[in-house]
């Protein structure tokens, strides 16, 4: 079961008891702790429960109505984003040495590589680390660094220098804004350098964002827009983008 599919479940079981607890999940779904611990809070993020002392309780207030709402929103980008996943997956071959960045989506992308073989995973993001960590016949290196929990992720000068020691055949790189004029920003410094890090060491340089994070700015630049080599999005990113991306070289796919 992915964690698509088991979120769906989680908030099935959050409409009938109002609560859930970790101990409970864990048996259910047979996964760790962490992995359940990361469903609630992907669940408090958008809004629908509130964390508890060994679990969640559905906020107060949460009509069936909003719940509705609030799921058919998340279930739509939960597909997109599975739809980019799927996509940059198949860019992949055996023997390529790739990098996966921290972000939804490239959680996304280690799902739907975890069956693979001959590949070799480098990552900052705990999650991947996670998902991918009984993949017998992938190879995983796990970036030292300093845990940010914004990004559930690794930062930090030891995470840089470990990056810049690797030849990566691709980068998949999960980004919080990209604009035309301004290019690829982030509002997280140390983020930034791993990003700045992970371009440098990189032959090709994927975005893989939803529509989202399109048109958006932040006050750190990591990057131009042409730094990249393809953005991998949805069929909603905004078509006057995708043309002036497109007229910087940027290959740009649609999914």
């Amino acid at each position: 079961m992915n964690s698509r599919e088991r979120r769906k479940k989680i908030m099935d079981e959050l409409r009938t008891n109002k609560r859930v607890y970790i101990s409970n999940l864990t048996n259910e779904f047979d996964v760790s702790s962490m992995t359940i611990r990361r469903d609630l809070q992907k669940l408090s993020e958008m809004g629908i429960v509130t964390a508890i002392h060994g679990g969640a309780v559905l906020k107060e207030g949460m009509m069936a109505s909003a719940f509705a709402t609030i799921d058919a929103r998340a279930k739509k980008m939960i597909l997109e984003k599975a739809k980019i996943a799927q996509y940059c997956a198949g860019l992949i071959k055996e023997g390529n040495v790739i990098f996966l960045d921290t972000g939804t989506t490239i959680i996304e992308i280690a799902e739907a590589i975890k069956e693979r073989q001959n590949i070799a995973v480098l990552t900052n993001s705990l999650p991947v680390q996670n998902i991918l960590s009984d993949s017998e016949k992938i190879q995983l290196f796990a970036m030292p660094g300093i845990y940010d929990k914004t990004i559930s992720g690794v930062v930090g000068d030891m995470t840089c220098r470990m990056i810049r020691t690797f030849n990566v055949d691709i980068a998949f790189l999960g980004l919080d804004a990209l604009e035309i004029s301004m290019g690829v920003t982030t509002p997280n410094l140390k983020d930034q350098s791993v990003k700045i890090a992970i371009l440098e060491r990189a032959k090709k340089k994927i975005a893989a964002v939803d529509n989202t994070k399109i048109n958006k700015i932040n006050f750190a630049q990591i990057c131009p827009i042409n730094a990249l080599d393809m953005i991998v999005t949805d069929k909603a990113a905004d078509k006057e983008f995708i043309e002036k991306a497109r007229k910087r070289g940027v290959e740009v796919i649609q999914i």
